[in-house]
């Protein structure tokens, strides 16, 4: 499991003003300023002068920071975004390692000169092509940065054409196999499992919360959305029952009573309890326990007035 809790990455586009204020108080894990998927040719200009503002203004909301960027625009942008108080940049349709490598050499030097601790910022690669998704391994390990890996639906239709119910040919199997190589590669694995008519980022709450869910079952860890209220049922669906703690939690105390005896598994019910399930057991209480710092941090911080950044 990643050290970070990351359930909720709630996109706001740098054109819409408006929608900074609401991110402040929405809870999201991570703020994501996007200057790609929902700012106009036209308006990118004016949207890179207004990051460095919104970025000072999101301190201290709890939120982590990350800012989208365009790999076609990776110098303009990342020159607007890098300030102290991001955390990293999610890159949308990367293809090659060498284009990991290349934003990595930028990053080290605008984090040079600007006086951010060296090595810090994160990159999270946006996998929307084919091409993107059979790199994807080599992609993870170009660059130790790279902290997440994310699917783009929208992208991947015009790419791959979608199946007449609305689905893209092959989703599952691209799902399936980003949280693989997130795994193998130790990153982080983001997205959720939505459904047609769904295009995910548009959802109901009630249906984000079901596609949380359906992905944290097959190994998702978050996922990007662009409405408010999608934070908390991607909170809620990213994070362990109450039901599911307890029954981790009794799954537990099973196995150390049988195995304090000299027992190698233990029978509960008529369930066999043996060292990989009690190792599941012990990843989802980990998991909720850290969920529920990531909560009282993100109520802490908002429970204190705005930083006053000059």
């Amino acid at each position: 499991m990643s050290t970070k809790i990351r359930r909720s990455w709630l996109l706001v586009p740098m054109s819409k003003a408006d929608c900074l204020a609401q991110a402040r108080q929405a809870h999201a894990d991570v703020v994501v300023l996007d200057l790609v998927e929902f700012v106009t040719e036209e308006d990118k200009p004016a949207a890179r002068e207004q990051v460095r503002t919104a970025i000072n203004a999101l301190q201290g909301c709890g939120a982590e920071v990350f800012t989208q960027v365009d790999l076609e625009l990776l110098y303009a942008d990342l020159h607007a975004c890098v300030w102290p108080g991001l955390t990293g940049v999610v890159i949308s349709r990367l293809e090659s390692p060498a284009q990991v490598v290349e934003a990595d050499t930028l990053l080290s030097q605008l984090e040079n000169a600007r006086g951010i601790l060296p090595g810090t910022l994160a990159i999270v690669a946006a996998l929307e092509t084919a091409k993107g998704n059979h790199a994807a391994y080599d992609i993870s390990r170009a660059s130790q940065r790279l902290s997440g890996l994310t699917l783009g639906r929208a992208d991947l239709i015009m790419d791959l054409r979608p199946e007449p119910s609305g689905e893209i040919h092959l989703m599952p199997y691209f799902m399936q196999r980003l949280i693989t190589v997130a795994h193998a590669t130790g990153v982080m694995p983001i997205g959720a499992w939505w459904r047609a008519p769904d295009r995910g980022l548009f959802a109901t709450p009630d249906n984000t919360y079901q596609a949380a869910q359906r992905g944290r079952a097959i190994g998702f860890q978050g996922s990007l959305c662009i409405l408010g209220n999608q934070v908390e049922p991607l909170n809620r669906g990213f994070t362990p029952a109450v039901e599911e703690l307890q029954a981790a939690q009794h799954i537990l105390a099973a196995y150390q009573a049988g195995t304090a005896q000299g027992a190698a598994a233990v029978k509960q019910g008529d369930r066999i309890i043996d060292r990989g399930t009690a190792a599941q057991a012990q990843h989802l209480v980990v998991l909720a326990e850290a969920c529920a710092v990531r909560e009282q941090e993100k109520a802490e911080a908002l429970s204190h007035p705005p930083l006053a950044i000059p």
